[in-house]
């Protein structure tokens, strides 16, 4: 019998990460991105726990760690450079840390590289123009003149969705509420093995992403 047919609309994080799972349920997957060069930006995520989790029922932990920097530990600073707290944070997975700092851009090439290793087919600098469910099955037609028929069409598009806008034209829009971070890459001192926030009116902080590299929050 013929696997069930997933369209994944979005290259990134949960669109990557949808294409491992269900490739190793036995679905055809095809992912569509619409960055021809399929690029990432940002700098680097911490990653928690039930994370280090999912990473490891996908199978594909060990080249995820060795992109990343693990660690067991959050640090509290004062505002003077003081440390207040070294706090132990416990692994959900036994033999594996229970955090991991990453850079975007090797995060993105772990789980590309996996995703077109499990099989599933990906399609740059293309886009879903229109989304028709008929009940039984989810036509598609493309920006570049092409259609597709498929079972499931998961939308994994960001928070600014075109998915989401087609499917739920009423949906409330995306608002900024008033927060943001900055974020540079440094190289990683050698003692660096933990998350390390210093608290004051405005926090300031350091996360390993490598054996060599860390970023400043």
């Amino acid at each position: 019998m013929k696997p069930e047919s997933v369209l994944i609309i979005g290259g990134g994080i949960a669109g990557l990460t949808s294409a491992i799972a269900l490739r190793r349920r036995g679905f055809a997957v095809e992912v569509i991105e619409k960055d021809p060069g399929w690029s990432v930006y940002g700098v680097g995520i911490i990653q928690q726990a039930n994370v280090v989790r999912a990473v490891a029922e996908l199978g594909i932990i060990d080249d995820y760690l060795d992109a990343g920097f693990g660690f067991n530990f959050v640090e509290v600073y004062k505002p003077d450079g003081t440390l207040a707290a070294r706090i132990p944070v416990p692994p959900l997975v036994a033999k594996y840390p229970a955090n991991v700092g990453i850079a975007r851009p090797a995060l993105h090439k772990v789980l590309g590289d996996r995703a077109i290793a499990a099989g599933a087919r990906v399609r740059l600098g293309i886009t879903a123009d229109a989304i028709d469910d008929d009940g039984a099955k989810v036509a598609v037609e493309y920006s570049d003149g092409t259609r597709g028929n498929y079972d499931v069409v998961l939308g994994a598009d960001g928070v600014f969705s075109k998915t989401r806008t087609m499917l739920f034209p009423g949906a409330a829009e995306p608002r900024f509420v008033g927060q943001s971070v900055w974020r540079y890459n440094f190289p990683k001192p050698q003692e660096l093995d933990a998350v390390r926030a210093y608290e004051g009116p405005v926090t300031a902080g350091l996360v390993p992403l490598s054996r060599d590299l860390m970023y400043m929050f």
